[in-house]
């Protein structure tokens, strides 16, 4: 529906599919999967994971990934909740002990990665495709690279001085410097960001999956998967957090698995409204729209002074 707002994007229409994201790459790789037979599932898996590659001042494929799915012809909505928990060590003790009742910048904020187990649990519940047909196009742009937006460019430099802060000798988070700061330099808008390990990363799952779909779809979802929890990639993490003083440990890891459930639902002026569950800021989004449903925004003008007051106070 036209609202009489001036934009620099056009409206875009379409007579079969759509995808919307955060990034024109992760658009373009959802749209790709679409075009090659795959489902909604299918392609939003891979352009999540494009979004953990182009923006990882945001996300990654170690980090979180809360997913909603809705089946059409079903008329069912599931949660997946692709959030970490804390290490097992991680507790309120340790903190007083150690840190001054204080969590403090840096890897002791470490959670159990979520993101992978998220994406793969969807792809095997609700997904029509391989783990390597939809990490391809991620993979693509890991291995050959893609120009640095400014927005990206200038989340580096705040991260810089985030490293420095928790890093004062320069010997830690290396392979993240050598990835994002290539001799000491920030990298500039425009230049190429290659990640190769996450690359290799994707091929290790790739090639596990490969080795394993003689026995069926499921199961070779399921051994990358392990080998991502349980295998040679989980002891390389454990391996790195600890090095750097964190508490992540081969346990935390073997016994994570994401949930899948039912969703937080409410209503808004005769819509239905579905968010992820209280494990993250879903329900307090629908709080905030019944509280606006009795308020008339549209009498109080787009962007107004009241306008705003009034949807930053619910």
């Amino acid at each position: 529906m036209a609202t009489g707002i001036r934009t620099y994007r056009p409206l875009i229409t379409g007579t079969t599919h759509m995808v919307s994201t955060g990034h024109y790459l992760a658009t373009a790789a959802g749209y790709r999967i679409l075009e090659q037979g795959g489902n909604a599932t299918d392609a939003g898996v891979a352009a999540g994971i494009v979004i953990n590659v182009v923006l990882p001042q945001y996300t990654s494929f170690g980090g979180v990934a809360p997913i909603i799915i809705h089946d059409a012809q079903k008329q069912d909505t599931v949660e997946i909740s692709g959030l970490g928990r804390w290490p097992a060590a991680a507790s309120i003790d340790y903190f007083n002990q150690n840190c001054g009742g204080e969590i403090p910048v840096g890897v002791l904020r470490t959670v159990t990665p979520a993101a992978a187990d998220g994406w793969l649990t969807a792809l095997k519940l609700y997904g029509t495709m391989t783990f390597e047909q939809v990490v391809t196009p991620g993979l693509e742009l890991a291995e050959g690279g893609f120009p640095i937006p400014d927005t990206l460019h200038r989340a580096l430099i705040g991260a810089g001085g985030g490293l420095e802060h928790y890093d004062g000798d320069n010997q830690k988070w290396q392979s993240t410097r050598d990835v994002f700061f290539p001799g000491g330099k920030v990298l500039e808008t425009g230049a190429l960001l290659v990640q190769k390990e996450l690359a290799g990363t994707f091929r290790r799952l790739i090639q596990v999956e490969r080795d394993n779909l003689s026995g069926g779809r499921d199961k070779a979802l399921r051994a990358a998967r392990d080998f991502f929890y349980h295998g040679e990639i989980a002891e390389e993490m454990v391996r790195f957090v600890q090095d750097q003083g964190g508490l992540l440990t081969m346990e935390d890891l073997a016994a994570f698995h994401v949930g899948v459930d039912k969703p937080a639902a409410g209503s808004y002026k005769g819509i239905d409204v579905y968010t992820c569950g209280p494990w993250c800021q879903g329900p307090v989004s629908i709080e905030a729209l019944q509280i606006l449903e009795g308020c008339d925004l549209q009498a109080m003008g787009h962007n107004s002074v009241d306008y705003i007051h009034t949807v930053l106070e619910a």
